[in-house]
């Protein structure tokens, strides 16, 4: 369906855009005669410019429907990190680290890191650090 939006999207823009131009141009030419200038504005409200409205609808809609989808997307993958965090606060006794999250939600290091540091400070969450020398996040 988004293929077929987007080629509608184009081939009316294709037509109406160009041909609006053309026609704009030869109704602004003090050498065309009165007669052709009506023809050129019932065309251009006739065709080009529903097309290119047409067309400029289809290409905005596929935008919002991207907005959406992303939304969505960023959504359910907070969600999932979300889950991640509490079974693992559930299983350690409110104790996590960067590597056991980036591992639980096959999530980077970088990226885990950050997450708990966020919920750590949303949470007031404490730090300690074990023998190896990792940040172990306290959620209590």
């Amino acid at each position: 369906m988004k293929l077929v939006k987007k080629f509608l999207a184009v081939c009316f823009l294709l037509f109406g855009i160009p041909l609006s131009a053309v026609i704009i141009l030869e109704l602004l030419s003090p050498k065309t005669p009165a007669k052709e200038k009506e023809n050129y504005v019932t065309a251009l409200t006739i065709f080009t410019i529903p097309s290119t409205i047409v067309g400029g609808w289809l290409s905005w809609s596929l935008v919002q429907q991207n907005r959406k989808e992303k939304a969505l997307l960023i959504e359910s993958e907070q969600k999932r990190l979300q889950l991640a965090l509490l079974e693992l606060i559930e299983q350690n006794s409110g104790r996590v680290t960067v590597l056991q999250l980036a591992k639980n939600a096959e999530i980077s290091t970088q990226l885990a890191k950050q997450y708990l540091d966020d919920k750590a400070k949303e949470l007031n969450a404490a730090f300690e650090v074990n023998e190896e020398g990792n940040v172990l996040y306290h959620f209590s």
